[in-house]
């Protein structure tokens, strides 16, 4: 590989979509989402950040002092990020789903899932771009992970953190795929 300061990626602007789980997802980059789908709106600027994991065991073996080999246990992908915008939608997204009611005129109620409730799963799309390069994350199904810690100051924007953790559907055998624009992903 050669030094090409033109394959530096800069994600200078993007956005997260969300939608419910079952959503037809695009197939290419410049594909319009469905209606379905959802942009959350701003976000911090610190973006958004995915994390791609493996876990691992190791085989022993009785002739050897190194592993004979290692399998792969467990796969993950989370997708993380702070929404800056407090709406209907982003405060049920970043709770998990729950009910929005209006009690009474001008008065707004949000009550969060039931305890028993089953857990609501989406579909989401991250999309970005770096100058004339698209890229774009689909997420197939995902759930919200982690806690909501909110910091309500004098000084700063309380954000909502989401973290998103990609479940694999019945019918696909990966939680996520890539798409880009970019030439240097071609075929040499």
């Amino acid at each position: 590989m050669a030094q090409d300061a033109s394959e530096i990626t800069v994600a200078a602007d993007g956005d997260l979509s969300v939608a419910p789980f079952g959503t037809a997802l695009p197939s290419s980059i410049d594909t319009a989402l469905n209606a379905a789908f959802s942009s959350v709106g701003y976000l911090s600027e610190d973006g958004m950040s995915f994390t791609v994991g493996a876990e691992e065991e190791e085989i022993n073996v009785w002739q050897k002092a190194t592993p004979a080999r290692r399998i792969v246990t467990a796969r993950t992908f989370q997708a993380s990020g702070e929404l800056l915008q407090w709406n209907r939608a982003t405060f049920a997204l970043a709770f998990g789903g729950g009910e929005w009611s209006s009690p009474a005129g001008g008065v707004y109620r949000y009550d969060p899932p039931a305890d028993r409730d089953a857990i609501t799963e989406y579909s989401a799309v991250l999309d970005w771009e770096d100058g004339d390069r698209k890229s774009r994350i689909v997420i197939y199904r995902c759930t919200l992970a982690d806690e909501v810690e909110s910091s309500l100051t004098r000084t700063d924007a309380a954000a909502l953190p989401i973290t998103l953790n990609a479940l694999t559907p019945d019918e696909e055998d990966r939680s996520w795929y890539y798409l880009s624009d970019d030439a240097a992903y071609a075929a040499s």
